[in-house]
């Protein structure tokens, strides 16, 4: 493997391991806390709510590619 295709592969490997499905809270503090949010499912590092492990998967797919495009 070369030096370009090493740079590739360390930058998808930081990307995939950035992202994590779990729960956040939406429009924090939470309801317990006396704000309006909620606990949602989804990508805790993006924010963004996801529904499905195919889904998260889509989504890290897509950040992945883009960190691919950028090197």
């Amino acid at each position: 493997m070369d030096a370009s295709h090493a740079k590739i592969a360390e930058a998808i490997r930081a990307e995939f391991q950035k992202h994590r499905f779990d729960t956040f809270i939406d429009e924090p503090p939470s309801v317990a806390q006396g704000g309006k949010g909620v606990v949602v499912p989804g990508c805790t590092v993006c924010k963004v709510r996801l529904q499905t492990n195919e889904q998260f998967m889509q989504h890290v797919a897509e950040k992945v590619c883009a960190v691919i495009a950028s090197v």
